[in-house]
Order: structure tokens, then C-alpha cells, then sequence
């Protein structure tokens, strides 16, 4: 999946970022991983406007395809591929927006926040889905504290189809490395 990006410089604090994805996906030899022949497509634009101690982020991926792409080894690297959704199904595009923040006066305290907008994928029985999360995050660097992590995540994932549940999920992690 070949990435690009470059970098334009607007002031002392303003550099934007410019980004572009695409993939190629495709069953070959054997046909093993679906069982049968399968093509899929993807290609994503992301914008990143750092100032200051703030990055706001705009992105937009779009695939397509015979297929959803595949991904069972790993993760999705498309630039919408967020907590929850991958927003990576045949005929599926969706539209980022994030602002993150890293806090001066905390060492190591960050947080973010993003949605997710969907639109409806190829196949019948998918629907569109959108996803909504905020995260904070303390990852001190100074001593005794840097090797210790907290992370707090508030998601929310909907689907616009009629009787589907939707996910509200709060977690909290602390980890601390202990070195050997």
C-alpha cells in the first residue's frame, strides 16, 4: 500500500500535512483466504494542520471492489480505521474529523477526539455506520513515572439500520513497564 505525504509550511506554527493511501487488494494462486476470486480497492487523502500543542485532522477514504477488503492478519491501515468501525467495506467511504491535544502543563497528558461518518457500503445487508470516540492519555516521560501508561477511551459506534444496538464502551488501562 503505497503512502505519500508532504508538508507545507505556513507560519512558525502552521505546517500542513498533506497525505494519500491507495490499495490494491486481490486474491491470486489458489483462491485460499476467501475461497473464491476477489478484488478490492481503497484509496484515502488526510489532511493534518498542527498549532501549537493542537492537531486537527480531516481525512476521506472511499473502497470498492468484488469484496470488503481483507484484513485477517493484522489491522486496516486506512486513515478512517478508527477504534471500532474500519470503514473499509466494497462501496463504503467515510469522512474523519479529529482534534487532539497535548496539555503543557501536565507532562505526558494528551487527549483527542474524532468522528467517523460512513456512507452505505455495496452489499444489501450492510448499512452505513458512524463512529464517535475521545481519548486520554498519560504517558509521563520524566524518572520513576516513564515507564508508565494510563489511557481512558470513551467510544461510541452506531449503525443506521433499524433495530441494531449501538456501542457505548468506557475502558481505562494502566500499564507499567518493568524491565529484566
Amino acid at each position: 500500500m503505497p503512502n505519500r505525504s508532504c508538508e507545507v509550511p505556513l507560519a512558525d506554527d502552521w505546517k500542513l500535512k498533506f497525505a494519500g493511501q491507495y490499495v490494491d487488494q486481490g486474491s491470486v494462486g489458489n483462491n485460499l483466504l476467501q475461497g473464491h476470486s476477489f478484488s478490492g480497492h481503497q484509496f484515502g487523502i488526510k489532511l493534518d494542520v498542527p498549532v501549537k500543542k493542537a492537531l486537527f485532522t480531516a481525512a476521506f477514504t472511499q473502497a470498492w471492489g468484488t469484496a470488503n477488503l481483507q484484513n485477517p492478519w493484522s489491522g486496516y491501515p486506512g486513515y478512517t480505521s478508527v477504534q471500532v468501525q474500519d470503514f473499509n467495506r466494497a462501496g463504503e467511504g467515510a469522512f474523519l474529523l479529529r482534534a487532539g491535544y497535548d496539555f503543557p502543563w501536565v507532562d505526558g497528558l494528551s487527549a483527542y477526539a474524532l468522528a467517523v461518518f460512513g456512507t452505505d457500503p455495496d452489499l444489501a445487508d450492510q448499512f452505513r455506520q458512524n463512529e464517535f470516540d475521545f481519548n486520554l492519555q498519560w504517558g509521563p516521560k520524566k524518572a520513576f513515572w516513564r515507564a508508565c501508561r494510563c489511557v481512558c477511551a470513551m467510544r461510541s459506534s452506531s449503525s443506521l439500520e433499524e433495530n441494531v444496538d449501538n456501542l457505548t464502551d468506557f475502558r481505562a488501562i494502566f500499564n507499567y513497564v518493568i524491565k529484566f
